[in-house]
């Protein structure tokens, strides 16, 4: 019988995307939205890699979740993911405040899990994110065809002064953010380059509590945290 936690999902979605060839990995996160395809090497290692036993068994979509642990068609983990690029991450605004940031997204689907909690035998339930940035300054004419939000990342680029401070900066708020919905595991992703272009990527997953669900929203107001910007 599999136990769910914390770190055994942190340490199976870093193996899992250790798996990929970080050429591969730069090329998805240069050209294109990756989250569901992040999701799917993940899934899909939770699958080969845990013990499942009889009536155990990894899905995706599983009633509008993005990926399901479940037993005897009951689930004993949900788990919902996002993926944002750095410049997002950086900007207080799109972190915190507009009606499509970064918490906003985080906290309807910790809302969505929280039905979800209460309408079956209590899951685990939790929360994951991915930021990546891709080096655009460094070849800026010839990426301006092929890499997907070019816009942002150079918009990122400059108004931090660099891609390693911008990457920075980001990273610091992203732990500020998931250390406040709860117990948080991070590490970096191994990703590549892109036509000379240096791309990276890390990953956060946090374990939600039901029982402080709106101390959650009070905790990540702007009065509470310093983001930087």
């Amino acid at each position: 019988m599999i136990c769910v936690d914390l770190d055994m999902l942190a340490e199976n979605a870093h193996d899992a995307l250790k798996k990929i060839n970080p050429i591969d990995l730069a090329f998805y996160f240069a050209s294109g939205k990756s989250e569901g395809l992040m999701r799917d090497f993940f899934s899909a290692n939770l699958h080969k890699e845990l013990s499942l036993v009889g009536s155990e068994h990894v899905t995706r979509e599983w009633r509008r979740h993005d990926l399901a642990i479940l037993r005897d068609d009951q689930p004993i983990a949900l788990i919902e993911g996002k993926s944002w690029i750095y410049h997002d991450a950086y900007r207080q605004k799109m972190l915190l405040g507009e009606k499509k940031s970064i918490f906003r997204g985080a906290f309807e689907d910790i809302k969505k899990l929280a039905v979800a909690r209460n309408s079956f035998n209590s899951p685990d339930i939790f929360v994951s994110t991915i930021l990546y940035g891709v080096d655009v300054s460094t070849n800026a004419e010839d990426s301006k065809m092929s890499v997907t939000y070019f816009d942002s990342h150079e918009k990122g680029i400059a108004s931090a002064g660099s891609f390693a401070e911008l990457n920075a900066v980001a990273r610091e708020n992203m732990n500020k953010l998931h250390n406040a919905l709860g117990a948080t595991r991070h590490f970096s992703i191994n990703a590549g380059k892109y036509h000379g272009m240096q791309v990276e990527a890390d990953f956060w997953i946090s374990q939600i509590e039901v029982s402080i669900l709106y101390e959650i929203r009070e905790s990540v107001s702007r009065t509470v945290f310093q983001f930087k910007s």
